[in-house]
């Protein structure tokens, strides 16, 4: 049995039409009908709304795993302990470079690895730069701040459009821009904080890496 023919059998549990799930997942009930007859396959972030609008853990959805009601041993996903998080466009760990801003996905994140007063974003990261941190490719977690301190790894706009992923030394008027990497090209950069309009727009707090 196959993703979608499961959950097709959960939707009609529930006695959901393929309007109504794709209402709750917010796509078209023809991206519903694909999955159900495995032309596509649903993305992470969709499978882990369902496994919460389902109230079934996100194994059985993805490899049919026993589903054992009331086993205190089992953690459901649901949106009481997790928090969907957008995840951004490419945003470079090399050279500063504009980032289109736009949801491309959600992640589900639960509750207990963030803070309740704040904001969060994931972004994808590209380039090496910081490859000493989270390689080409990883995710970002991003806690939404203007307020960096010495040794952070913030994400920063330079010049009100260029995005870039570093390590930072803040100081009266300046931003250093510090790379971590294992390529001697990437160098340090200073920035006037006013002169060369600089916005901080958080605080890297984890990162999801890639490992080949």
């Amino acid at each position: 049995m196959h993703i979608g023919e499961r959950i097709k059998i959960l939707r009609k549990e529930r006695k959901m039409t393929q309007e109504d799930l794709a209402k709750v997942l917010k796509v078209a009930p023809t991206a519903v009908s694909a999955w159900e007859s495995g032309r596509n396959k649903p993305l992470m972030d969709k499978l882990s709304m369902m496994s919460t609008c389902f109230d079934v853990p996100l194994s059985h959805l993805v490899d049919g795993t026993s589903v054992v009601k009331n086993d205190p041993s089992m953690e459901f996903l649901n949106e009481k302990n997790v928090r969907l998080i957008g995840v951004y466009g490419n945003i470079p760990a090399g050279e500063p470079n504009f980032t289109n801003e736009y949801i491309e996905a959600y992640m589900p994140t639960l509750n207990s690895m963030l803070k309740n007063n704040k904001d969060y974003f994931f972004l994808r990261v590209k380039g090496n730069s910081m490859n000493r941190e989270f390689s080409d490719g990883a995710l970002i977690l991003v806690e939404k701040t203007s307020y960096l301190k010495n040794g952070n790894i913030g994400v920063v706009l330079v010049n009100g459009y260029e995005a870039t992923v570093k390590q930072v030394k803040m100081a009266e008027e300046t931003i250093t821009l510090i790379p971590c990497s294992t390529d001697p090209f990437y160098e340090e950069k200073t920035y006037h904080i006013k002169n060369d309009h600089v916005k901080i727009l958080g605080k890297v707090v984890q990162a999801i890496k890639i490992y080949d």
